[in-house]
């Protein structure tokens, strides 16, 4: 095992979601896939071994650990904007009973994706080749979902906006940002309103060697 996963699964430990070597092995696999496929498919800019452990599939594995604590035990979960899946397909790894849809506009990473997917070997891991917010009517592949989560997708009032129409009724939007929100900014305000949402819990983390916290935000419906 690289140093870099032990770090992941000391963090993992620390958020309350241990790592056994199986799911370690299976991060690490599809991390390779990414390295391998990166050249010609430009899924990321950080190539680097220690960059996709500790800064990519650290977050998923968080992830993980926040939503398994407040939904069912086979939850649906939609990862908006998925990219090269480091949120949705880690997430799945570390918790294979969620049932996990990857929702990926650009062409040459929805055919990554799907690969991916496949080498998992996994159940109930969806991908679907879709903008949202382009006016195509969405289907049940996309609504009711327990969670909406997205990273780096739009600026926040704009991601609220986005996900909240795929939303069960008890469902939560989790947005990763860098820095605390303000629910009261007038754009985000604004689109909280729309949304006839609120912030439940602002949940701080730190990534493996970061001196300085991040956070993954959860909103949901406000009760009338």
């Amino acid at each position: 095992m690289s140093a870099a996963l032990g770090l992941l699964a000391e963090a993992a430990a620390s958020w309350g979601e241990p790592l056994d070597a199986a799911k370690l092995a299976a991060i690490s696999s599809y991390l390779s896939f990414v390295r391998e496929k990166n050249e010609d498919v430009n899924l990321t800019a950080d190539a680097d071994w220690d960059d996709l452990v500790l800064k990519h599939a650290a977050d998923g594995v968080f992830a993980a650990s926040v939503l398994r604590a407040r939904l069912p035990r086979e939850p649906r979960i939609l990862d908006l904007g998925s990219g090269a899946g480091f949120i949705g397909i880690v997430l799945k790894l570390v918790w294979p009973e969620a049932r996990v849809t990857l929702m990926e506009s650009v062409e040459r990473k929805y055919r990554f994706l799907n690969a991916a997917a496949a080498r998992t070997g996994l159940k109930e891991l969806r991908v679907l080749n879709r903008r949202a917010g382009s006016g195509v009517r969405l289907t049940a592949y996309e609504l009711g979902q327990d969670a909406v989560i997205e990273r780096a997708l739009a600026e926040l009032p704009a991601a609220v906006g986005l996900a909240w129409p795929m939303l069960g009724p008890k469902g939560v939007f989790a947005a990763f940002q860098s820095d605390e929100p303000d629910p009261a900014e007038p754009a985000l305000a604004k689109a909280l309103a729309g949304a006839h949402a609120t912030v439940l819990k602002s949940c701080p983390y730190r990534r493996p060697g970061e001196a300085r916290d991040r956070r993954l935000v959860l909103f949901g419906r406000k009760e009338d």
